[in-house]
């Protein structure tokens, strides 16, 4: 019968950041693919609809001890792309998202659809 000897490595403690959400972290559910990092993932938020003219989807996306990007994901009939913006450059994007706005006669402050 083999011997098990004990060791002094405890098991790791990952601490969570405010804005983690339990049920997408991922330290504590797996990754959609084996070579993605277990990185932390904050709630997601869906703008538009996949089956008309496409979808955006944005969430907080980091490794411990360094400030967390938006990632932002956009679909369409035509395929799928993905970026990871940092906090300087989500301030520009959302910046030129209210310039077109504002040309096309909106409110960029408004809710409506």
């Amino acid at each position: 019968m083999a011997a098990v000897t004990p060791t002094n490595k405890g098991a790791d403690v990952t601490s969570h950041p405010d804005w983690c959400a339990p049920d997408r972290c991922g330290h504590l559910v797996p990754p959609l693919m084996a070579e993605m990092t277990r990185s932390h993932r904050g709630a997601m938020h869906r703008i538009g609809s996949a089956r008309a003219g496409g979808m955006v989807v944005a969430y907080l996306v980091g490794v411990d001890a360094r400030t967390p990007l938006i990632a932002v994901h956009a679909t369409c009939r035509a395929g799928i792309g993905w970026a990871e913006l940092s906090p300087a450059q989500v301030v520009r994007l959302v910046d030129c998202l209210s310039g077109l706005v504002i040309e096309a006669g909106g409110d960029p402050g408004s809710r409506d659809d």
